[in-house]
């Protein structure tokens, strides 16, 4: 008995929970996830604004809440992006944490940018610009600057010299 492809690429990809709606100014849906790489659709008020594909699992994702045992999608708007953006927070591979930004007013139908912590990655909203901090090994490895041999690196989004 042969089995359809659909059912094969079905038992392949979680399907997640849809979250779009349609009388919201933004909302997502999961379209497919499963080990590193998930495909999110994302929508403006009913209207589809693009599929985006990123490098982590999704299926677990939950909006407005952060915490490392699960993802989270959250609309963020720093003064500098007043459309906003799509801030994505997920695990990668056994231990890595990864942030994944992508710009609601940009063309592109790509993440702008993206930064995978060792053990942890995170995002904040200060004074109207979003920080992204992510943990990466000290090049001493242990010392007494750096004691557990990874140190934080913060970063403003788009970043120096961006556009």
């Amino acid at each position: 008995m042969k089995i359809p492809l659909f059912l094969l690429l079905l038992c392949c990809s979680i399907p997640a929970s849809a979250n779009h709606q349609p009388d919201a100014e933004w909302s997502w849906h999961v379209v497919s996830s499963g080990g590193d790489e998930s495909r999110l659709s994302i929508y403006r008020g009913e209207q589809l604004h693009g599929i985006y594909d990123v490098d982590c699992d999704l299926s677990d994702a939950r909006e407005g809440e952060r915490s490392d045992d699960y993802a989270s999608i959250n609309l963020v708007k720093p003064d500098s992006s007043p459309t906003g953006l799509l801030v994505i927070s997920c695990n990668v591979g056994a231990h890595s944490r990864q942030i994944v930004v992508i710009d609601l007013a940009a063309s592109v139908r790509h993440p702008l940018f993206s930064a995978t912590g060792s053990y942890t990655a995170t995002w904040d909203l200060q004074d109207g610009e979003l920080w992204i901090g992510y943990d990466e090994p000290c090049d001493t490895g242990p010392t007494l600057e750096c004691p557990d041999g990874y140190a934080t690196i913060f970063v403003p989004y788009p970043g120096p010299g961006a556009d």
